[in-house]
């Protein structure tokens, strides 16, 4: 699909849509997308096939990561040398995730090399993660596993019937955990932060955790909208990259929520 533009006033027309794109949906993803958009005079427009694609991509990319621990836990045979060396890894996954992860939000062009990056690393730090809660709680990996893709089909059924998340609701859950996340990095120490950890830690914690899991499912909502609007609105093919990016970020954080609530849930049955 070919988008053709007046010769008189390349781009003119494009940038119009992108305006009015970014006014009507509020979604802090969209926005990105029109500070980063150019002229597409001749460029192949987004596809759902496109960006389904990329999305497959993303998860042999995240699979492979998954596979790089297995392969080092078995060679190492597990005990304490193993269990060193794979927590290394996961501090330094986690380090490149969060720089390749900073980057494709400022830089959605360079998504698919950065979306690369974070998917093999989340790949590699979410198994083990998992492992983690898996020796503590038996049977919670295929749970959570269970209950996000369950999540996912639903919400997209939802969204399919016409559901949205308010542009003042996208605006605040996002602000919120911008703070919480700037909190924890810049102040751990602090009499808030402490506060919010012991709270979560008690009898209330669960309630706290249903709250991540719908502040995770309205963000994944978000990028349904990306989606969609992408290819509704005729943006270039290379910010396929990007949506299909948003999506697995979306649906990790989502499986992370799901897992915090079903430990803790687990943990108030002891």
């Amino acid at each position: 699909m070919k988008i053709n533009i007046g010769e008189k006033n390349k781009g003119g027309k494009l940038m119009n849509d992108y305006n009015n794109f970014s006014e009507s949906y509020s979604n802090p993803r969209v926005k990105k997308l029109r500070s980063f958009a150019q002229s597409t005079y001749g460029m192949e427009a987004a596809s759902y096939k496109g960006i389904a694609m990329k999305t497959l991509y993303f998860v042999a990319v995240f699979a492979a990561g998954m596979g790089a621990y297995f392969y080092i836990h078995n060679f190492f045979g597990g005990g304490a040398q193993a269990f060193s060396t794979e927590y290394t890894i996961f501090v330094g996954a986690l380090i490149a995730t969060a720089i390749a992860g900073l980057v494709a939000s400022f830089a959605p062009k360079t998504t698919a090399v950065t979306g690369s990056i974070y998917s093999a690393g989340m790949g590699y730090a979410l198994t083990f993660m998992s492992m983690i809660y898996a020796m503590q709680w038996k049977g919670i990996i295929v749970e959570a596993v269970t209950l996000t893709l369950l999540t996912v089909a639903v919400l997209a059924v939802i969204y399919s019937k016409g559901v949205r998340v308010g542009s003042r609701m996208k605006t605040a859950l996002i602000t919120c955990l911008w703070l919480f996340m700037l909190l924890a990095w810049l102040a751990p120490h602090s009499a808030i932060y402490t506060s919010i950890v012991a709270i979560n830690n008690g009898p209330i914690g669960i309630l706290f955790a249903v709250i991540g899991v719908l502040i995770a499912a309205a963000l994944l909502m978000c990028d349904f909208e990306t989606i969609q609007m992408t290819v509704e609105q005729g943006l270039p093919a290379q910010y396929e990259w990007y949506a299909s990016y948003g999506l697995i970020v979306g649906v990790i954080y989502l499986y992370l929520k799901i897992l915090n609530l079903l430990a803790k849930i687990a943990n108030n049955r002891k």
